[in-house]
């Protein structure tokens, strides 16, 4: 009876064991798909975002490559937001703000990728691009030697290198002749009047010199008529630099203080504002290549940086760069004869639509002046030009990005179909194909 009993009880016991067991393992099964299913949600958020990243990349480089810089701007700028440490971002947004001629904030950006990765050699390329932009050689020609020793043939170094080397040598001979001309002016020129005394003095006394000393003579007063050549040059170069000096000086009081200019330059919807390079100078259509040479380097006087560092703070700095690259645009476009005349013949039908309207608004008894009307005209008719311009690019962009989507889909098309004809091989189903018809029609002749 006992032994009945203690029987009963080690069942028991391993009945239990077993039921907890299978409990346990229920409840664990139960929770390890849970757990996957948390971790699988949270991979497709981080490849949710790092697609729509690429993607707005990828959209950036395809806009770069035909040339739309400021869609490529805006695409690598979505990205940015999406990843603000992915330095190759900054990289490309660099290269698209350097073609399109705003190179301070090219410059930034490419600051922005060696802070972010200082091993990353296409950001010092990138900051060395843009430092030589600003015609800073000394140190773009170091940050391309840094690139250059890591990547020696890096081709785009090495010229980048020699235009820096180049520029500094040219700069470096022109200060050592400028010296060299006024070293040789003073140790002539006081001289010139003794040595003609002495020269007289001798033609009286010694009348029967040799045919020798008269060659003599005559190369001395050669070089001293040289001399005196070469300081009336000077005078003449110094004068006219001293006209262009006070013609320059003359334009910074009718343009104002850097603060004044900063804020005409880079008020609200200034990108549009500064489509007229003549606005962005100031200067009548009329003006000449050296009235518009002048207005740029008055203009260069109150913002460039580097001529204000001491007066300016960091931010005004950067807000200084950035209105100096308004000029330098501007300077630019009207240094092509075609798109100055380009830019002449809207300015002119402005004005003409602007004198339209102003005539209508005189009959509504409007206050608004004929100069305000002229002024808003020409502003319109270079957004209109500038919004088609954008609108048709967008169109090539877009084009061009459905031709690439169209040419991939063929592409993964023909991997997929090269895929599958590899897969039937492999497993043999074609050969076992071919036996199941041979059987078939075996047993259909044997039918018959």
């Amino acid at each position: 009876m006992n032994g009945d009993e203690r029987t009963e009880t080690s069942e028991d016991k391993n009945n239990s064991a077993i039921t907890t067991s299978s409990c346990t393992s229920n409840v664990s099964s139960s929770t390890v798909p849970q757990q996957n299913s948390n971790a699988a949600d949270e991979n497709n958020e981080d490849e949710d975002w790092k697609i729509q990243r690429d993607a707005f990349k990828k959209n950036g480089d395809d806009a770069f490559r035909m040339k739309a810089y400021k869609t490529a701007i805006a695409e690598y700028s979505s990205a940015i937001a999406l990843d603000p440490e992915y330095v190759i971002l900054y990289s490309n947004r660099s290269a698209a703000y350097l073609a399109n001629s705003e190179v301070s904030k090219a410059l930034k950006d490419a600051q922005q990728c060696v802070t972010l990765d200082a091993g990353f050699i296409k950001g010092h390329s990138r900051l060395a691009a843009a430092l030589l932009a600003l015609r800073r050689y000394s140190q773009a020609l170091d940050s391309y030697q840094r690139v250059l020793s890591v990547e020696p043939e890096n081709a785009a170094a090495r010229q980048g290198k020699e235009r820096c080397e180049k520029e500094l040598k040219r700069i470096q001979q022109a200060q050592q002749e400028e010296h060299d001309l006024t070293m040789q002016l003073s140790s002539h020129l006081p001289q010139e009047d003794s040595a003609g005394d002495k020269t007289d003095e001798n033609k009286n006394n010694n009348d029967g010199d040799d045919d020798e000393g008269d060659d003599l003579l005559d190369d001395f007063f050669k070089d001293v008529e040289e001399v005196v050549a070469k300081k009336k040059e000077i005078k003449a170069a110094a004068v006219a630099e001293a006209e262009a000096t006070n013609a320059i000086r003359n334009d910074r009081e009718v343009l104002g203080t850097t603060e004044e200019q900063m804020g005409r330059l880079l008020q609200e919807h200034f990108e549009w504002r500064n489509l007229n390079p003549y606005f962005v100078l100031q200067l009548p259509t009329t003006a000449t290549d050296d009235d518009i040479s002048r207005r740029y380097k008055a203009l260069s006087l109150l913002l460039h940086p580097d001529k204000n560092h001491a007066k300016l703070s960091e931010k005004d700095r950067e807000r200084a760069q950035l209105a100096y690259d308004q000029v330098q645009k501007a300077k630019q476009l009207l240094s092509d004869d075609d798109k100055k005349r380009h830019v002449i013949g809207l300015v002119q039908e402005g004005m003409k639509n602007g004198e339209h309207k102003w005539v209508q608004e005189q009959r509504k008894r409007s206050k608004e002046t004929l100069e305000s009307c002229q002024e808003k005209e020409v502003m319109r008719i270079f957004a209109q030009v500038e919004q088609k311009r954008r609108e048709v690019e967008e169109r090539e962009r877009k084009y061009e990005q459905r031709q690439q989507e169209q040419e991939d889909k063929q592409l993964e098309k023909e991997r997929k179909e090269r895929k599958f004809d590899k897969q039937w091989k492999e497993e043999g189903r074609v050969d076992k194909r071919v036996g199941n018809w041979r059987d078939f029609s075996h047993k259909k002749k044997r039918k018959v």
